[in-house]
């Protein structure tokens, strides 16, 4: 076997090799680490578990186009590094530890021709299996009801009928109903900084993010349009300032792109997705003012100061 390099991490690696893309074969997997390098190389992914930091996963693949898959009785790390020329690295499990370098581990590269190999790189989309088969943790349940949000398509002539539609789909299996509130807001306060998509919005034709959710409530417990009582006046107004307080991503920059357009922001106004999520959080209620929709916090007011 040609060994080419010692690398102390994988980040070192791509700066020595300078791939187009990288597949990977890992178990267990991070989504910290995963998440360290998709900015950086096409990511193709292959584990059958455990997962760590799964919302990590999921931002990385929603705002860098990282491909992740699952496949069982996978007991090996390998990556194989495509560019110039094409290597493979044995080494340690992709984790934060080994993106960065904080692992003792090396990684051993040859760029020997390996026929074949690419057909192991066969699975099922991450986001289509459970949690429990990805080794559940803390963000297991949240894992569960974000992956199903992003699949539940729904029809409704307004807000409320949306949020009916969205409760009664069963995806938050749950029995008590006034649960789903405290899951909904749990979620998008836990998860603020990841800039995860929680639900494909047909009518504005953008993807709504966990940070939206969490930085809408927040606009509107410091909302002024309509006192007595906070208040914000349109979705288009609500997106606007939520937008000033989310995370930097590509998802959001899309939002803002959206935004500079006539006729977005007249389908950003127009959807009853966003105002609906804003329901199933118990912080926000919708009102009108003729055509209007209006803001407001309902009597579960969100402090603009409240911490995680």
């Amino acid at each position: 076997m040609e060994v080419d390099v010692f690398c102390t991490s994988l980040t070192e690696c791509i700066d020595n090799f300078q791939p187009t893309h990288v597949f990977a074969m890992s178990s267990p997997l991070g989504g910290l680490g995963v998440l360290a390098l998709a900015p950086r190389v096409k990511l193709t992914i292959l584990t059958s578990g455990p997962v760590f930091n799964k919302l990590a996963l999921l931002e990385a693949i929603d705002n860098f186009g990282a491909v992740v898959k699952y496949a069982p009785r996978i007991y090996t790390s390998i990556y194989k590094f495509v560019g110039r020329r094409e290597c493979w690295v044995a080494g340690p499990p992709l984790v934060s530890a080994v993106a960065h370098g904080y692992s003792t581990s090396l990684a051993v590269y040859t760029c020997n021709k390996l026929e074949g190999v690419e057909k192991f790189f066969e699975g099922k989309p991450i986001e289509s299996v459970s949690s429990r088969t990805l080794g559940g943790g803390r963000d297991g349940v949240d894992f569960d009801v974000v992956v199903k949000l992003r699949r539940l398509q729904v029809k409704g002539g307004d807000e409320e009928d949306v949020a009916d539609g969205i409760i009664r789909s069963g995806i938050f299996d749950v029995g008590d109903l006034d649960t789903v509130p405290r899951l909904m807001w749990r979620i998008a306060r836990r998860w603020r900084d990841r800039s995860v998509v929680v639900f494909r919005d047909p009518v504005a034709g953008l993807s709504l993010t966990i940070p939206l959710i969490y930085y809408m409530v927040k606009a509107v417990a410091t909302g002024d349009d309509c006192p007595p009582g906070k208040c914000v006046k349109t979705t288009t107004k609500l997106v606007e300032k939520a937008l000033r307080m989310a995370p930097q991503s590509a998802l959001h920059e899309q939002w803002r792109q959206a935004l500079r357009e006539l006729q977005t922001r007249r389908r950003i106004e127009e959807s009853p997705y966003i105002p609906a999520f804003l329901i199933l959080t118990g912080r926000v209620e919708v009102k009108y003012d003729g055509a209007v929709r209006l803001y407001r916090l309902t009597s579960l007011q969100v402090s603009p100061r409240e911490s995680a």
